[in-house]
């Protein structure tokens, strides 16, 4: 039997002129939050950064400006079981990263800026984020850490 524990990971929010950045996977064709586990003796900013470097190229900036929200992730069948912060943050790239292959997914995974204004018609997880960010975008991100509980 494998060990249970709980994974911290953090989820970033990357958003640039009226554009999300975020990563497509090609073999089961839907978007998710660029982001990953938290290793041992990382700071969330540390996390953030590495992921960043990762999924977007050595030479990239991430900037930490707040947690948006914090998410539980519960699949026993899976044996996982993840704390997700969703965190909003700064890069200081936009065209060069457009397209990058994370060299961890054998190039099935990639990073792309979607219209904010598309969010709504497309398959992004958690699927019921969506709405939320596109209203707290609206709203400038104001107000305090937002407990999403587990949704899907």
């Amino acid at each position: 039997m494998s060990e249970k524990k709980i994974n911290p990971r953090v989820r970033l929010v990357i958003i640039k002129k009226g554009k999300i950045l975020l990563s497509y996977t090609n073999d089961e064709k839907f978007y998710f939050y660029i982001g990953g586990k938290v290793e041992y003796g990382e700071t969330l900013i540390q996390a953030c950064q590495r992921e960043i470097e990762e999924e977007c190229g050595a030479n990239t900036k991430f900037t930490f400006q707040k947690i948006l929200y914090v998410r539980d992730y519960i699949k026993p069948e899976e044996n996982e079981h993840s704390l997700e912060l969703y965190i909003l943050g700064n890069i200081d790239k936009f065209e060069e990263i457009e397209g990058v292959k994370d060299k961890e997914f054998n190039g099935n995974h990639w990073q792309t800026w979607v219209d904010l204004d598309k969010l709504p018609k497309l398959d992004i997880r958690p699927k019921n984020l969506t709405n939320q960010l596109i209203a707290d975008y609206q709203n400038s991100f104001l107000g305090e850490t937002k407990y999403l509980e587990e949704i899907d």
